[in-house]
């Protein structure tokens, strides 16, 4: 009874195969037939296309040429207007320039000599007569550098301050006055 059943599902299950071979089949035929007619559409538009193409085509070469007479001329009037502004833009740049390394160098020159006017005024004084004394003697790099034997330098109230201390032996250094 089994073998029977299965012999009836196995007729079944090959009739069921073949219902679905003819369906795709049809389907396939339909396929077909859908693939030809697109084909000769694509063939039929292809040929319009060419044509088409072919007018742009000479229109655009038509419009070319007389375009390229007109760019000639718009490049050349645009490359000597460009030439005049940066002629232009030169001669300005070198005025100014000029003018404000003329002023500046004016007032360096000014500010230098009103500082050395200064110095020279200054070493006229007495502080100054002293000063001058104290780097004759060689003491005025010691003493503005704190650098004598056991001398120290400290930093107080945001200053530097120097002092002298005795070295190792209890000697303390000291610098020639003049």
């Amino acid at each position: 009874m089994s073998d029977e059943r299965e012999l009836d599902d196995g007729l079944a299950a090959f009739d069921q195969l073949g219902r679905e071979m003819a369906e795709t089949n049809r389907l396939l035929r339909a396929v077909r037939t859908d693939q030809d007619t697109r084909n000769r559409q694509e063939q039929d538009l292809s040929a319009e296309m060419q044509t088409a193409l072919k007018q742009a085509t000479g229109a655009s070469q038509k419009a070319l040429q007389a375009s390229q007479t007109e760019i000639r001329a718009n490049l050349l009037w645009t490359g000597l207007t460009s030439l005049l502004i940066a002629l232009a833009g030169c001669g300005a740049g070198y005025y100014l320039g000029h003018q404000s390394g003329w002023e500046q160098g004016h007032a360096d020159g000014y500010q230098k000599a009103r500082n050395q006017e200064a110095a020279a005024s200054w070493a006229n004084t007495p502080s100054g007569q002293r000063a001058y004394g104290l780097d004759q003697l060689g003491s005025l790099d010691m003493l503005a550098l704190c650098k004598g034997d056991g001398w120290t330098m400290e930093r107080q109230k945001g200053r530097t301050v120097c002092f002298p201390n005795a070295d190792a032996k209890g000697n303390v250094t000291g610098w020639y006055i003049p």
